[in-house]
C-alpha cells in the first residue's frame, strides 16, 4: 500500500515541528511538505500533489477558509483537513462548505490526527 502523501500548511513553527515528529514514524502518512502561509502552500502545490492537507485555518497572509475553496477548485482530488484551535461550528460548517473532508482540532491526542488523515482518505 502506498503512503498517504500528505501536507501541511500552519505558520505556528513549535506546532509544525510536532506534527513533523508525529508523522515522522506513521506506516500509513508521508510528510511530502510543509508551508507556513497561504503563498507557500500556492507554491508548493504548483509543483506536488499531496493526496491530503492539514491546512490550518488562521494563517498570515490568507484565510484557511478561503484557501480550501481555492485549492478544492484546483485541485479537487485533494483531500482537506481544517486544522483548527477553534472548536467553533460556525468555522468549520464554513472549511467544510468549502470543500474540507474533516477537521481536527490542534489539542487532539496523535493518535487522533494520524486518523484524521487515514479517515479522508
Amino acid at each position: 500500500m502506498n503512503k498517504i502523501k500528505l501536507l501541511i500548511v500552519d505558520d505556528h513553527r513549535i506546532l509544525v515541528d510536532g506534527l513533523k515528529k508525529l508523522f515522522e514514524n506513521s506506516e500509513t502518512v508521508q510528510l511530502i511538505g510543509v508551508a507556513y502561509s497561504g503563498k507557500e502552500c500556492r507554491a508548493f502545490l504548483r509543483n506536488e500533489q499531496p493526496d491530503v492537507i492539514l491546512l490550518d485555518i488562521n494563517l498570515p497572509d490568507a484565510s484557511g477558509i478561503d484557501l480550501c475553496k481555492e485549492i478544492k477548485k484546483q485541485n479537487p482530488p485533494i483531500k482537506i483537513v481544517a486544522l483548527t484551535s477553534f472548536n467553533e461550528y460556525a468555522i468549520v460548517r464554513q472549511m467544510i462548505e468549502n470543500g474540507a473532508s474533516g477537521y481536527v482540532v490542534k489539542n487532539a491526542m496523535p493518535e487522533e490526527i494520524i486518523l484524521s488523515v487515514e479517515t479522508v482518505m
